[in-house]
């Protein structure tokens, strides 16, 4: 697997995207309307000279066992998951009107697709061993119990809205009622009941505030508020805006629906109407529980109900989520880096001999190496998913070009199934911070650090002499150059620019953009109407997920190629095995 190299121009395009992509997502106070025009014309004509900077896609059939047995797993397990495809999004209610998704539809799904034997069909069709199959199984019945549990919670809590039903027609609930279930979410959170309305499916609740800029949109309804309600909702407000790396232990809704601000006694009553744990539960509603704002929501609804939620039942993304939520924290001695020579923690790199302490420096470049990867490759799934998110939202513009302007979007590229500013975006925001607790050092002969006193508790167990000012002294100079030799190799690979020599930075940028290529190739590759009975691009998409859901950094180099050299001829397998099933 080749990683693609740009050549020198298309470097020089590439490090000017990101330059516009940042200018663009971060403007001055001020901005000149013609300046940001020119940038944006110009990223939009970046984006086209791009283009041509992808894997050519292979059309041919070629036999299963040609095809890695990865690769032909992952296709499977996607036709499979088709099904829950549309699970708790396709009927929704509310008490705002969203034209997005009263128009959003996923792809037809074919009656022998869900049919019992479809697995066994499936596994002869793509030769699939036996093994792989009873995995395909047992995970088809993980993801119902987990649908059926999700479905029971929001059940129970949606009843809180009164006699609302998703499987027919009915009122939507009273303006009373949401603030109600708002409140008990969000700490009695005083907002008026006219800036607040709700959309609601049977896995998903998000909240809409009209607020704007941070502030209620509506004077009269600020007004209406006592000091201490406006400082209460100010406060809330406040938080909406402000990143932290906890909203990603809140994937897929990335919301603000924390344990603290649930109410408890509520949260145990809900918990004993659907049978489940109050840990359960409130684990259920901090990942079902979104809030945007209102002049936003169709930006956001599409988006979030059909792009994001079904990676939760569907893929393993959750996993590297629950990680990225603690990559900001101080490096501890427990950290483990996986090496070529296996798992390393940080406090194996440090050891006394009696007289000093030693620092490993082989193993400490081995363990930044290690620990790097493993914290680009959770990056890795979050562009991957926002990425697949991005084109379940450009499908609302496919079926519906005549209702583009219905859709709001960020991005300069609404009408492309990727959104290259976006990505540029994201990989510019999290690059540096994720490195953050490998690249900052904060040592003091006064205090201990997290790093010097978990490695002293370890040493404390042996009984060294941790007391020991000698000690202590060598431990502060030992980690020093820990920091030391953590920055020369930063230096020489990763520093996050596009410009001179490349490193790993400007390789993601580029395996990023190819990607971006053959997804939007194979999205709206004339191939998908030969078959309209099988539902193309929604497969696409749930076999990305599906493929990307075990090591994501190395899924992540070689999603672009697997994509061009297989997706066709898998689809073309099952083209051929739908034909005969069906006849």
């Amino acid at each position: 697997m080749a990683i693609p190299t740009p050549d020198p121009v298309q470097q020089t395009l590439l490090a000017e995207a990101l330059q516009f992509a940042r200018s663009l997502a971060n403007p001055s106070p001020h901005p000149e309307p013609s300046v940001m025009g020119r940038r944006r014309d110009r990223l939009r004509q970046i984006q086209q000279q791009l283009q041509g900077f992808a894997h050519p896609l292979c059309h041919d059939r070629i036999p299963a066992t040609a095809i890695p047995m990865v690769v032909r797993h992952a296709f499977v397990n996607a036709v499979l998951l088709l099904r829950y495809r549309s699970a708790g999004s396709t009927t929704w209610k509310g008490t705002l009107t969203s034209p997005t998704l009263n128009q959003y539809r996923p792809d037809p799904l074919p009656t022998h697709l869900i049919s019992d034997n479809v697995l066994s069909s499936l596994g002869h069709c793509f030769e699939l061993p036996e093994d792989a199959i009873q995995e395909s199984r047992a995970s088809l019945q993980q993801i119902e119990r987990t649908l059926t549990r999700q479905k029971r919670i929001l059940q129970a809590v949606l009843a809180e809205l009164g006699s609302v039903n998703l499987s027919r027609a009915s009122e939507s609930p009273g303006s009373e009622a949401v603030l109600t279930l708002f409140q008990n979410l969000f700490s009695a959170i005083p907002i008026p009941l006219q800036a607040l309305d709700c959309i609601f499916t049977e896995t998903q609740i998000y909240f809409c505030i009209n607020y704007q800029e941070g502030k209620l949109a509506d004077r009269l309804q600020w007004d209406s508020l006592s000091d201490s309600e406006q400082t209460q909702v100010q406060g809330f407000l406040d938080s909406l805006g402000q990143f932290s790396f906890d909203q990603f232990g809140r994937f897929p809704t990335f919301g603000p629906c924390i344990p603290d601000r649930i109410h408890p006694i509520w949260c145990e009553q809900i918990a004993r109407q659907c049978g489940e744990p109050t840990a359960q539960v409130l684990q259920t509603l901090t990942q079902s529980i979104g809030v945007i704002p209102t002049h936003k929501a169709e930006a956001f609804l599409v988006h979030d109900v059909w792009g994001h939620y079904w990676q939760l039942l569907l893929t393993q993304f959750g996993g590297d989520y629950a990680i990225l939520t603690h990559c900001d924290e101080p490096l501890r001695a427990a950290e483990t880096a996986y090496t070529a020579e296996g798992p390393l923690t940080c406090g194996d790199l440090f050891s006394w001999d009696g007289k000093t302490v030693q620092l490993d420096e082989a193993k400490t470049r081995s363990f930044f190496q290690g620990e790097v990867q493993q914290r680009l490759g959770v990056i890795f799934t979050h562009l991957i998913g926002e990425m697949i998110a991005d084109v379940a939202e450009f499908k609302f513009v496919w079926d519906h070009s005549e209702a583009a302007d219905q859709l709001l979007s960020s991005s300069l590229f609404k009408d492309h199934p990727t959104k290259l500013d976006l990505s540029l975006t994201d990989v510019d925001f999290l690059f540096l911070r994720v490195l953050r607790p490998l690249l900052e050092m904060h040592l003091s002969v006064f205090t201990d650090s997290v790093l010097e006193a978990d490695i002293l508790a370890l040493w404390r167990e042996r009984n060294y002499p941790t007391e020991s000012l000698t000690l202590r002294t060598c431990l502060k100079q030992a980690i020093v150059r820990l920091y030391q030799i953590f920055l020369e190799e930063y230096n020489r690979t990763y520093l996050p620019t596009l410009t001179g020599q490349p490193g790993i930075f400007a390789q993601i940028v580029s395996n990023l953009v190819y990607l971006q290529n053959v997804i939007s190739e194979l999205y709206q590759n004339p191939i998908a109407q030969s078959s309209p009975n099988l539902p193309f691009q929604d497969l696409l998409m749930l076999f990305i997920g599906c493929y990307c859901s075990s090591d994501s950094y190395r899924e992540f180099w070689a999603i672009d190629d697997v994509l061009a050299n297989y997706f066709l001829p898998c689809w073309r397998l099952l083209q051929d095995s739908s034909n005969h099933w069906i006849t």
